[in-house]
């Protein structure tokens, strides 16, 4: 990975089309960012496939927008550090593990937890709700590991934050991308859909936000001294295995009749 203060290298076609390399990262965002919204907003239910497509859809950004040297400066090709990887995945365990114990000290099991609204979405389709609980598990955990990691990591912590290399510092670069995750990641818990509407929770959405940004910044570091995006996708990965086991096996519950704001 380039330690050098300079610009995301795009293919020649992009650098003709785009001003710059953020601003074709903020137009990547709102399309990729879309997909998401609309699995969680464009239907009464949560509706999967689209997120899904738009985790996949990341994962050929660099190959379509960068040239070889542009994927090399987010993290491909690089030499895999074992210890890196080994304290990445520990890492990622541990702090979701802290959001599990940060939600049941703050919110129990009510639905301004993080994990529990997570877990009340899963069960919005009532043909997931009426699953056996492993079978959901692994119907929810195997694409959690693997292509949520894959795409947002590649995006994020490697689009994004090599994007602003030639204009900030790594750590308001590394800061500027952990909000844009943070961000997307609101319409998991903190923005829903309620019997008035499109709704917010605004504290535990607030404080949802500050532990998506933090856990952005460790996947950063992360990155960083691993000098690899792999490092940070095994990362990615061990937090979504503990949320997940965590929300299937202590926090599962039957999904509210009434809307959270009531």
């Amino acid at each position: 990975m380039s330690t050098l203060n300079e610009p995301l290298e795009l293919r020649d076609l992009f650098k003709r089309l785009s001003p710059s390399p953020l601003a074709l990262v903020l137009i990547l965002f709102l399309a990729l960012s879309s997909f998401r919204v609309y699995g969680y907003f464009g239907s009464e239910v949560f509706h999967g496939p689209p997120i899904m497509i738009g985790f996949v859809l990341m994962w050929f950004v660099p190959t379509l927008f960068l040239t070889p040297y542009g994927r090399h400066q987010i993290g491909f090709g690089h030499s895999l550090s074992f210890k890196w990887i080994g304290l990445g995945i520990l890492a990622g365990a541990a702090l979701a593990g802290l959001c599990y114990l940060l939600g049941i000290l703050l919110y129990g099991k009510t639905e301004h937890n993080w994990f529990v609204s997570i877990g009340y979405t899963f069960q919005s389709d009532e043909r997931i709700a009426q699953l056996p609980r492993h079978i959901a598990f692994i119907a929810f955990t195997i694409p959690a590991i693997i292509a949520s990691p894959i795409g947002e990591e590649i995006f994020f912590r490697g689009m994004v934050e090599q994007a602003n290399r030639d204009r900030m510092s790594r750590f308001a670069a590394s800061s500027f991308a952990a909000t844009l995750f943070a961000l997307v990641h609101l319409v998991h818990h903190g923005i829903y859909r309620g019997s008035h509407g499109i709704e917010i929770m605004p504290i535990s959405a607030a404080i949802w936000f500050v532990l998506m940004f933090t856990t952005s910044l460790v996947f950063s570091f992360l990155r960083q001294k691993g000098k690899s995006i792999w490092t940070a996708v095994l990362a990615h990965s061990a937090f979504n295995l503990v949320m997940n086991i965590t929300i299937f096996f202590s926090l599962f519950v039957s999904h509210p009749q009434t809307n959270p704001a009531g």
